[in-house]
């Protein structure tokens, strides 16, 4: 196999375990927040945004390594132009690292769908909550208030 598509591959395969990391992270905070550990909520909030920028370096590097393979190959930026100057052997390796690439992002998009749909949850619970709490908090001031014998 050629160093250059070899390097391509693991550049593939390390943004793509590093979203699966992303994924463990959000995961495992999901559920902190369903025992209401806020510590480890907290520390995790703080690995994924590590990983976030972890997976942005994997991703700018990933992007150079196309970019000069492409223009290399006179070819495309795309996994399919990519590939299609590969040798057999590279380009089952290539395309079995594209699927995986493809699968985590994915996954990784369901996992914050569900995370920003609990988010927004949580708000609208806290934002009905600090209504009540208003409009009962207020109906006690109004009762403690000066007392009205008008008839």
């Amino acid at each position: 196999m050629r160093a250059e598509v070899d390097e391509l591959i693991d550049a593939v395969l390390d943004e793509a375990d590093c979203i699966d990391d992303m994924i463990d992270a959000i995961r495992e905070q999901r559920a902190a927040m369903r025992v209401r550990d806020t510590e480890t909520v907290n520390a995790i909030m703080d690995e994924a945004r590590d990983l976030s920028f972890e997976a942005q370096s994997q991703e700018k590097l990933r992007e150079d390594l196309t970019r000069r393979f492409a223009q290399k190959y006179s070819c495309g930026t795309n996994a399919s132009s990519l590939a299609s100057v590969m040798e057999d052997d590279e380009k089952i390796e290539f395309n079995r690292a594209v699927d995986k690439l493809t699968q985590s992002v994915f996954v990784l998009k369901s996992e914050m769908m569900i995370l920003t749909g609990l988010i927004d949850q949580h708000e609208q619970y806290t934002s009905m909550l600090l209504s009540e709490w208003r409009r009962i908090n207020g109906d006690m001031m109004s009762q403690s208030g000066s007392a009205d014998f008008r008839g």
